[in-house]
């Protein structure tokens, strides 16, 4: 495949036409940082054999071609047996009046990296994104970025998508692509096994608290035998029956829900019948009713510093985590972000709804920067969130509200460099034209005629922007014209086609610029220049005529015989005889290498019947004259 680096322009896209739209809708994509007004492409229309249909030249006019932007353009033809297409950008024209022509020794050849559809190519794509198609390549003095595009081997960036060569070569190379990917996978194993985990602690809570309550179950029975057996044995435990009892008491005191009471009793007896061990059951009695009666945030930070404090308790742990949340919950009802944010540090990532906690004070902190004027800082929040309902439109918001600012403050490029970056967002885009239009009209007050042009073309339809745009283009024109630069008049005239003024004077200009075309012997120039021109315009017949026959016999010795017929067939030959005595051989020599016949026979009528004729009918017909031998060159 070759390709012209110095094309400032590229096909982007096509579509070819249909029966219902007969003509292919092409998006380029500007290159350059100039404003592309016009372009020339050939189109080479195929059917489904492999074989040209049609070929031909089409130029676009009023494109607005944005710098670094998509741009569309229409090329009218037929669409039977249409399969596909090839397109080629022959001439840009830029705002700035410069043209651009393809120089067919400029043409590179190189091999596309596009991958098939495959997972290496899904692979590249999670690492490099959508646009990728192929991995960066070097070749020939190129090298070929992951977006499809050859550069230059000495530029650092792509000039399509304006990614960093190191960077495309260090990242997206197959073994770094392939790391990348592995990388993913094994975090998604760690999630799997981290859900796995938290699964068997929650069953082996759920089985530890069974036990709790087949304990305490027994527990009960032992007591109530116990408290039988003490009726009789009061007499024989006097010395040590009063700690007994108490134990006994500090234990019916705890099964019967009184646990504070029990752990006092424990805290006198000390060591005596384990009553130290039992203190423990008695605080995470007492701090889980606590929990569970807790209204307020205080209360529930009061029972969870209670339940955190009680030393191997899973449970405890888990009711703690449960307690935190609630009061996570309420304080963010109330407003109070930053001391639910404190609560939930105390739960553990992947607990419950902490995550989704967690976000919405995320959120409720860009909302309270959004509304304090932090635009960067609540907007990098937004962005963040991006997977929750809203936060796209917010983050649009931190973005539209300074650029709203700037327009206060008359800041238009500001203004412009925001809005651009939310096209879509309310009437960002009325905005942005308005905001081209404001500086526009200050660069016109200023005496900046070509920025202020510049500017107005920008703002499109906006207002009398169109209006302003051909004002200020016929001063330019004219003022152009009056200092002899009839080019840079052409140009700008062109540009105007509906205005009869800026018609009459265009014309001038290219009649002009077609005599210098002639007697410098550029007749290609001079032909486009008089196309339109009709011959009873000045000395226009004649100019195209020198032009025509000039290219014509050039046509001949490089034996280019379509070309020197499509030439010469549309001229008066019989009256330029006199001036050019050999056009008549050129032409029949140019039709005989075409195999085209010089003079066909007009068809017969069927309708009247054609008189007898008294000439013999086997005479053929002469052509329309000849050229004699006392009028060869």
């Amino acid at each position: 495949m070759y390709i012209d680096l110095t094309c400032p322009a590229e096909v982007f896209r096509t579509i070819l036409p249909t029966e219902e739209i007969p003509a292919a809708a092409l998006t380029l994509f500007n290159l350059s940082d100039r404003v592309i007004t016009s372009a020339e492409v050939m189109l080479r229309l195929i059917d489904k054999r492999g074989m040209e249909t049609e070929k031909l030249s089409y130029r676009g006019r009023a494109l607005n071609g944005r710098p670094h932007s998509t741009f569309m353009m229409t090329v009218p033809c037929a669409a039977a047996g249409v399969c596909a297409a090839e397109v080629s950008v022959e001439k840009v024209w830029f705002q700035d009046k410069d043209v651009w022509r393809r120089n067919p020794a400029n043409a590179i050849e190189y091999t596309p990296n596009a991958l098939p559809v495959s997972r290496a190519l899904t692979n590249l794509q999670y690492v490099a994104g959508d646009t990728a198609v192929g991995f960066p390549a070097l070749e020939n003095g190129l090298w070929i970025c992951v977006c499809g595009r050859p550069n230059p081997e000495e530029e650092t960036t792509c000039v399509r998508c304006g990614r960093n060569r190191d960077t495309v070569f260090a990242r997206c190379n197959p073994e770094a692509v392939e790391a990348a990917v592995s990388m993913r996978e094994k975090q998604l194993d760690l999630n799997t096994r981290s859900m796995r985990e938290d699964t068997i602690r929650l069953q082996r809570i759920r089985e530890e608290e069974y036990r709790a309550k087949q304990t305490r179950r027994k527990r009960r029975i032992r007591i109530a035998v116990c408290l039988a057996l003490a009726i009789g044995l009061c007499a024989g435990i006097r010395f040590a029956g009063v700690p007994g009892l108490q134990l006994l008491a500090g234990r019916r005191a705890l099964d019967s829900g009184d646990p504070e009471g029990a752990k006092q009793v424990f805290e006198r007896l000390g060591t005596f019948g384990g009553a130290d061990q039992l203190i423990p059951e008695c605080d995470w009695a007492i701090a889980r009713s606590k929990a569970d009666a807790a209204a307020t945030p205080e209360e529930m930070a009061e029972a969870s510093g209670m339940l955190r404090a009680i030393e191997d308790n899973a449970e405890a742990v888990w009711k703690a985590d449960e307690t935190d949340l609630a009061r996570a919950r309420l304080l963010l009802a109330r407003g109070e972000r930053t001391a639910a944010e404190d609560a939930l540090a105390l739960v553990p990532e992947g607990t419950g709804d902490r995550d989704s906690l967690m976000r919405e004070i995320r959120m409720a902190e860009a909302k309270e920067k959004l509304g304090a004027g932090e635009y960067d800082a609540a907007r990098a929040i937004f962005l963040e969130l991006s997977d929750l309902p809203g936060t796209a439109d917010l983050a649009a918001e931190c973005l539209y509200r300074p650029a709203e600012k700037c327009m206060a403050d008359e800041d238009w490029d500001g203004a412009i460099a925001l809005l651009s970056r939310i096209p879509d967002y309310r009437d960002s885009r009325s905005l942005t034209l308005q905001c081209h239009y404001r500086k526009a009209a200050a660069l016109e007050e200023a005496g900046n005629l070509e920025g202020a042009a510049a500017e107005y073309l920008m703002a499109g339809s906006w207002g009398d922007a169109a209006e302003r745009t051909a004002n200020i283009t016929l001063k330019q024109a004219d003022a152009l014209f009056e200092a002899g630069d009839l080019r840079g008049a052409h140009a700008l005239y062109a540009s105007l086609p509906d205005n009869p003024e800026c018609a009459e004077k265009d014309k001038a200009c290219r009649l002009s610029l077609a005599r210098d075309a002639v007697n410098s012997m550029e007749y290609t120039l001079a032909l486009e220049l008089l196309e339109g021109i009709p011959d009873s315009e000045e000395d226009a017949g004649s100019l195209r005529a020198e032009a025509s026959y000039q290219k014509a016999k050039t046509a001949v010795k490089q034996e280019e015989w379509e070309t020197a017929v499509s030439l010469l067939a549309p001229l008066d030959r019989q009256a330029l005889r006199k001036k050019y005595k050999d056009i008549e051989n050129l032409y029949l020599a140019a039709c005989e290498g075409a195999g085209i016949e010089a003079y066909p026979a007009a068809p017969e009528p069927t309708a009247t019947p054609a008189p007898e004729s008294e000439e013999d009918p086997g005479t053929p017909t002469a052509p329309p004259f000849l050229v004699t031998e006392d009028e060869q060159p």
